[in-house]
């Protein structure tokens, strides 16, 4: 069994019969009138309408296109022209995308291992290891070519002073 429509639904296929319609009247109506508009124009080989469209024109270099004419010079007021990027713009753009790939490629890797955490009054120490070697540091704290940026658990932000590059590290965070 099917159920009824919904009046909603009923309104949805009116409309969409209603245009189909429209459609096909329209398309109907607009083959007519090209044919009774092409067959009331159509010269006919003895009408002398065909004869003065068919002759050659009696200047045929008039009817070559010159296309040296239809060239035209190329904008050079880069401020009034709309699809001409800013060169100094672009420019500092392509700077800066070079200069983030080329930090991303040489940061060397963070040659620290977390091992712990202590807060004291809102301060916190980080204790970090690199091989045999134990540090405890703070922020502005320098250990070799990095420097504590900031400490917020659950990460700390080290930065390799060579390309003044920052690179993250999760501490976990504070209980």
């Amino acid at each position: 069994m099917s159920r009824p429509l919904a009046p909603r639904q009923i309104m949805i296929w009116a409309g969409l019969a209603l245009s189909v319609l429209a459609t096909i009247w329209t398309s109907m109506a607009e083959d007519e009138s090209t044919a009774q508009v092409s067959a009331t124009t159509r010269p006919t080989p003895a009408s002398p309408q065909f004869r003065q469209t068919t002759q050659p024109p009696k200047d045929a270099d008039a009817m070559v296109l010159d296309m040296q004419k239809l060239k035209r010079e190329p904008m050079t007021d880069l401020t009034h022209n709309l699809f001409s990027a800013n060169t100094e713009k672009t420019q500092q753009a392509l700077e800066t995308q070079q200069a983030i790939a080329q930090q991303a490629v040489e940061i060397p890797p963070l040659p620290f291992t977390y091992a712990g955490k202590l807060e004291d009054n809102g301060q916190f120490t980080v204790f970090l290891s690199m091989g045999d070697k134990n540090y405890s540091v703070k922020t502005g704290d320098v250990v070799g070519e990095w420097k504590v940026r900031s400490i917020a658990p659950p990460k700390m932000i080290l930065s390799y002073l060579p390309l003044r590059a920052e690179v993250p590290l999760m501490i976990g965070d504070s209980q």
